[in-house]
Protein backbone atom coordinates (compact mmCIF):
# COMPACT_ATOMS: atom_id res chain seq x y z
CA UNK A 1 0.00 0.00 0.00
CA UNK A 2 1.24 3.44 -0.85
CA UNK A 3 0.35 4.77 2.61
CA UNK A 4 2.59 2.18 4.30
CA UNK A 5 5.46 3.14 2.02
CA UNK A 6 5.04 6.82 2.84
CA UNK A 7 4.88 6.17 6.60
CA UNK A 8 7.95 3.92 6.43
CA UNK A 9 9.94 6.42 4.36
CA UNK A 10 9.29 9.17 6.92
CA UNK A 11 10.41 6.89 9.76
CA UNK A 12 13.56 5.85 7.88
CA UNK A 13 14.48 9.42 6.91
CA UNK A 14 14.18 10.68 10.49
CA UNK A 15 15.72 7.58 12.13
CA UNK A 16 12.52 6.81 14.01
CA UNK A 17 11.17 3.53 15.33
CA UNK A 18 7.85 2.72 13.73
CA UNK A 19 5.22 1.37 16.13
CA UNK A 20 2.52 -0.52 14.27
CA UNK A 21 -0.14 -3.11 14.75
CA UNK A 22 0.53 -4.51 11.28
CA UNK A 23 4.14 -5.66 11.24
CA UNK A 24 3.69 -7.78 8.09
CA UNK A 25 3.16 -4.77 5.82
CA UNK A 26 6.35 -3.10 6.97
CA UNK A 27 8.51 -6.24 7.04
CA UNK A 28 8.33 -6.19 3.25
CA UNK A 29 10.16 -2.87 3.29
CA UNK A 30 12.82 -4.27 5.60
CA UNK A 31 13.16 -7.32 3.33
CA UNK A 32 14.45 -5.20 0.45
CA UNK A 33 17.18 -3.74 2.64
CA UNK A 34 15.86 -0.51 4.15
CA UNK A 35 16.91 0.18 7.77
CA UNK A 36 13.39 0.33 9.18
CA UNK A 37 13.08 -0.35 12.91
CA UNK A 38 9.71 -1.83 13.88
CA UNK A 39 7.87 -2.37 17.14
CA UNK A 40 4.58 -4.21 17.45
CA UNK A 41 2.45 -2.04 19.72
CA UNK A 42 -0.02 -4.89 20.21
CA UNK A 43 2.57 -7.17 21.81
Amino acid sequence: MIEDTLIASIAIRHNLTLATGNIRHFEKIQAVGYPLVLVDWKA
